[in-house]
């Protein structure tokens, strides 16, 4: 695959239907995905549901902008299949459950468009990969020919943003990826994974790239964090070129870690002055005051960074706290923690969560998937001092 540096890229301050499906007809145009691009394959559309939420939240794919897609789909004859896989128990009821609170299951009825409740995965070669060389991913995402990304503009705990490349995470089933996490603690390899796993994607399928950035989160993302007004939809066939839009829209230049971990493996250019960009001028759509997650540590000096690896380094590293005045004891975060380091504990006859932070590696999947959001992230009292001089 020739990893194109072009980026459409549309101003849309909002979720009308009309005027996103007009958007996407016309980046579709711009690449080519016509009625011939699609004839006899097989699409499968990746969202982002990371969790039961309604879309109010800003937390998952925005249903209206999917059903703007398969309206433009079906003007080119095809018919896609929509697959997920969220975080925690994969089976057909918690799929239900997602589909139908995050407003995917009444666009999908609407449009006639089937819904994937399959829960097998298979194993997928990628010798090329710089960190894993087979992934176990959904059966159905390993069969399409064309994957469409469809994702959600947002800061995020771990990651510090989600967006194309890191949505395709969301392929490996249920609680694997909290084995992802575990296996791989440290956040240079966590990354190097995610671009792994993206690029084989690009390499063995045609991927075609949509961010929702019409209202994406800011905060403590990918779930606890605030919805933003961006206003863009961003369309490319490469997912890291997309990502550095993505970044630069939001203020993020150069700090995103598996951003920079695509650049440097030459997958997309330096920064967006590389980027060809086609549509509307977004430099009036530039924040300079998103928020960044509370476990962001960008003002922290470089030699803190220096020993930011091993048990020393998770010292210095924010940590996530359960807040007794949130938590239900609902036992999410300890069924999400890959470690295996949170428990519940009974106080003054209430449930709520303890996580022992010896053996936690900072993954923030507690943080991502309560529901309450009673996670919090702590800075380490230096970093605190440090950053605020």
């Amino acid at each position: 695959m020739n990893f194109s540096n072009r980026v459409a890229a549309y101003a849309c301050d909002s979720y009308d239907e009309d005027r996103l499906a007009q958007i996407i007809r016309t980046q579709m145009n711009i690449f080519g995905y016509d009625e011939a691009f699609f004839a006899g394959k097989k699409v499968v559309i990746k969202p982002n549901l990371v969790m039961k939420k309604t879309p109010d939240a800003a937390a998952t794919t925005n249903p209206v902008i999917l059903s703007a897609l398969l309206t433009v789909l079906a003007e080119r004859a095809c018919t896609p299949l929509i697959a997920e896989s969220p975080g925690g128990l994969f089976n057909k009821q918690r799929l239900e459950g997602i589909y139908r609170v995050c407003g995917i299951a009444s666009v999908a009825e609407k449009h006639g468009v089937p819904l994937n409740y399959e829960t097998e995965a298979v194993n997928v070669p990628f010798p090329e990969g710089k960190t894993v060389k087979t992934f176990h991913i959904l059966k159905s995402v390993a069969e399409a020919d064309v994957l469409i990304d469809l994702c959600v503009l947002k800061s995020h705990g771990l990651t510090k943003m989600s967006a194309a490349v890191k949505n395709f995470f969301g392929t490996i089933p249920g609680i694997e990826k909290f084995e992802m996490h575990a296996t791989f603690p440290d956040y240079k390899d966590f990354g190097s994974m995610i671009c792994d796993l993206c690029e084989m994607y690009c390499r063995t399928k045609s991927v075609i790239a949509i961010t929702d950035a019409v209202i994406g989160m800011e905060g403590n993302g990918p779930t606890a964090g605030t919805p933003r007004k961006i206003g863009a939809v961003l369309m490319s066939s490469n997912p890291f070129a997309s990502d550095i839009v993505g970044e630069t829209l939001l203020g993020f230049a150069g700090t995103v870690p598996i951003v920079r971990e695509g650049v440097s493996r030459g997958l997309a250019p330096e920064d967006i002055s590389g980027i060809e960009l086609i549509g509307d001028d977004i430099r009036p759509l530039l924040i300079s005051d998103f928020k960044e997650p509370d476990s962001a540590q960008n003002r922290a000096p470089s030699l803190l960074t220096t020993f930011s690896s091993g048990k020393f380094g998770r010292f210095f590293m924010p940590r996530p706290i359960a807040m007794p005045e949130k938590c239900r004891g609902c036992g999410e975060c300890v069924a999400s923690c890959p470690q295996h380091t949170i428990e519940l504990s009974v106080k003054n006859g209430k449930k709520i969560a303890r996580i022992r932070h010896a053996d936690c590696i900072r993954c923030y999947c507690c943080q991502e998937l309560c529901p309450f959001e009673a996670i919090k992230i702590k800075k380490n009292f230096l970093i605190r001092i440090i950053g605020s001089i």
